[in-house]
């Protein structure tokens, strides 16, 4: 329900053009009727991480509900690029908007990576601190449960450019 709530609300944000079809009093009724139902709040996401790795604009939405006596509230990330706004929803999404010159040669590199996903990803946060080497392959790993090492395997080509970022919960060294 709250990802059908946020998608809503995105979609009612971002598509201006479903507003025009409507009269002015009816808009207003429209964003009246949004406004005492649901507190939205958008910031930017302004850490170096992102800037060094991605060449996008990062932003945390919250909407907060304010009906049926629910204190809840829900976070979306959103990424601006060439002035498209997305919601960020798996590494794999993020890899055509990493910078050209980011490549990963050195456990800084990958480090670097790692704290970006983490910004963006639930599934990148965790208390693992280990960042592996094999090959063309380099596994962050994010959370150890019961033994089963969770996290991503980045996969880079022979100039160390990134070529896909998958997410595994059973990382295989």
């Amino acid at each position: 329900m709250k990802k059908e709530l946020a998608t809503f609300l995105i979609s009612l944000l971002f598509s201006f053009s479903a507003f025009s079809q409507l009269s002015d009093a009816e808009n207003k009724a429209l964003d009246d009727l949004i406004a005492s139902q649901i507190e939205i709040e958008v910031d930017a996401i302004r850490v170096s991480a992102l800037k060094t790795v991605f060449d996008a604009a990062f932003f945390k939405l919250k909407t907060i509900p304010h009906y049926d006596n629910n204190g809840g509230f829900h976070e979306t990330v959103l990424m601006k690029h060439n002035g498209k706004i997305t919601e960020v929803m798996e590494a794999d999404s993020l890899v055509p908007f990493i910078r050209s010159d980011f490549k990963i040669t050195n456990q800084t590199d990958a480090a670097q990576l790692k704290e970006a996903l983490k910004l963006l990803l639930d599934s990148a946060s965790g208390r693992e601190d280990e960042i592996i080497q094999k090959e063309d392959q380099w596994i962050l790993v994010c959370d150890d449960w019961f033994g089963e090492k969770r996290g991503f395997v980045v996969i880079t080509d022979s100039n160390k450019n990134i070529q896909s970022i998958e997410y595994s919960d059973n990382l295989e060294f």
